[in-house]
C-alpha cells in the first residue's frame, strides 16, 4: 500500500532538480524537488532510527474521538542497492501499533507516504466523499497550487534552512458544499536536508467553517526538533 501510493503521488509532472541544489542556489524548490526528488535517506547508515512524535489533538472527543500521543518509528535496516536502503516502519506502540512494514530500495523517506495516507484518509473520515477522488484532488494541488516558503528549523540546539510546504487542496473543489465545513482544511509539511530524513514536522489541521464545528489537529514532529520560525 505505502509503495503504490508513492507512485501515484510522485507522478506529478514536475521538474527534477534535487532540493541541494535548489538550496545551493538561494532559489526556492518546487514541491516536486522539496517532497519527491530529493533522496532523503540515502545518507543514512544502517541502524539509524527516524523517531517522530504523533499527537493527535482533536477539539471535542465525543465527537472526533480520543486525543493521544504516540511514536512512529522509521529504522534504515539495510543497504540496498543503487545506494537505496531497506527500511522497516513501525507506526505506533502497545495497544494501538500496527504491524511492523518493511520496505525495500528505498531513497524517499516513508514517512511522506504514511503522512500522505492519513491526510487523505483522515479527511474523509471527517468530510465523507470517495477516496479515490479525493487522493487525486489532493495530487494536483500540490502539483500545481500548494506553496512553498522558507523557513529556519531548529533542530538539536541548531538553526538550519528549510522550507514549508502548505497545501490547501479541497477548499475551491466544486463538492466543497458537501464536505461539512472541512474543505478549508490546512496540510503542512518542513523540510531541510540538513535534517536525517528531511521531514522535520508535518501538519494537518481539519479546521471547520460550521459554527461550533469540531476541528481535529495532527502533528508529526521528528524528535530533536524544535522552535519553527
Amino acid at each position: 500500500m505505502l509503495r503504490s501510493l508513492t507512485l501515484s503521488l510522485a507522478t506529478m509532472a514536475l521538474s527534477a532538480m534535487p532540493i541541494t541544489a535548489a538550496f545551493a542556489a538561494g532559489t526556492v524548490p518546487t514541491v516536486q524537488q522539496a517532497l519527491f526528488d530529493a533522496k532523503h535517506i540515502v545518507g543514512l547508515t544502517p541502524g539509524t532510527e527516524l523517531v517522530y512524535k504523533f499527537e493527535r489533538k482533536p477539539s471535542d472527543e465525543a465527537v472526533l474521538g480520543k486525543a493521544f500521543t504516540d511514536t512512529i518509528n522509521v529504522k534504515i535496516e539495510n543497504d540496498a542497492k543503487n545506494s537505496k536502503k531497506d527500511v522497516l516502519i513501525q507506526i505506533y506502540t502497545g495497544d494501538r501499533a500496527r504491524d511492523p512494514q518493511k520496505i525495500t530500495e528505498m531513497d524517499g523517506n516513508p514517512m511522506l507516504i504514511v503522512y500522505l495516507d492519513n491526510a487523505v484518509a483522515h479527511f474523509r473520515e471527517l468530510a465523507g466523499g470517495d477516496r479515490a477522488y479525493l487522493k487525486n484532488t489532493f495530487s494536483k494541488h500540490l502539483g500545481t497550487q500548494a506553496k512553498v516558503e522558507p523557513v529556519t528549523i531548529s533542530f538539536k540546539g541548531a538553526d538550519v534552512p528549510g522550507y514549508k510546504v502548505v497545501a490547501i487542496p479541497y477548499a475551491n473543489d466544486p463538492a466543497r458544499a458537501k464536505m461539512r465545513g472541512y474543505e478549508g482544511a490546512v496540510f503542512t509539511l518542513y523540510v531541510s536536508d540538513k535534517i536525517p530524513g528531511h521531514f522535520a514536522k508535518m501538519t494537518s489541521n481539519f479546521v471547520n467553517a460550521v459554527k461550533d464545528g469540531p476541528r481535529l489537529d495532527e502533528i508529526t514532529t521528528l524528535d530533536g526538533v524544535g522552535e519553527i520560525k
